[in-house]
């Protein structure tokens, strides 16, 4: 039964139409009008109460109520970071020149002898001090003669002369044998002339060749 009256309300619509809107101007005491009775056969009258806005969302946007957007908490301030203390850059280092030194020993020897005579051992003793406050330096020991007798022979001498500074050097002030080395000459390099008697004396001798630090 339900069927053939919601056929026959679907055929009066196709036949006649969607039922007409009518507007009631009468709504004005905030009562909603009673539904209007629906005609024969067809729809009821559709009845629009104006108390009710139109809303015209899908026309104007800019009409439609905003969301509420809760706002984000604010974080507490926090106390100032200490500041980081930067050192001044370190000076930049001076540079070191070496500088290649020779102190003369006075250390003279007797003619065809190696041996450190009495007396010339204080120039040695204030050599190796210094090496002793200066753990860095080393020293070359250089032997020499004079112009008597073959050039072999005297390379031979000179090289004892040499030998004997620098193990007096080890045995008597305890400076390491590896910081002194001993080298003899011959005849090759004289400090005086070889005619005289003083001449030759002086060539008789032992020289240090110290390698020390100089900054500037």
């Amino acid at each position: 039964m339900m069927m053939t009256v919601v056929t026959a309300v679907q055929a009066e619509v196709r036949a006649g139409g969607l039922p007409a809107l009518v507007v009631d101007d009468r709504i004005s005491d905030g009562n909603a009008p009673a539904p209007a009775p629906a005609r024969a056969g067809a729809l009821p009258v559709m009845t629009v109460d104006e108390r009710i806005p139109d809303c015209t969302c899908k026309t104007d946007p800019s009409s439609c109520a905003k969301p509420v957007v809760a706002s984000a908490p604010v974080p507490e301030s926090t106390p100032e970071s200490t500041p980081v203390v930067v050192p001044p850059p370190a000076p930049a280092p001076k540079p070191v020149i070496i500088e290649k030194g020779r102190q003369t020993l006075n250390v003279e020897f007797d003619f065809d002898k190696s041996t450190i005579k009495k007396g010339y051992d204080q120039d040695i003793d204030n050599l190796a001090g210094v090496m002793k406050q200066y753990p860095d330096l080393n020293v070359v020991i250089e032997g020499h003669t004079d112009s008597l007798g073959s050039d072999a022979y005297n390379e031979k001498l000179s090289q004892e002369r040499a030998d004997a500074v620098k193990n007096y050097m080890v045995e008597e002030n305890g400076i390491d044998a590896n910081r002194i080395k001993a080298i003899g000459f011959g005849e090759k390099q004289p400090v005086a002339s070889n005619d005289t008697s003083e001449g030759r004396a002086q060539n008789r001798r032992a020289e240090a060749a110290v390698d020390y630090r100089i900054e500037k």
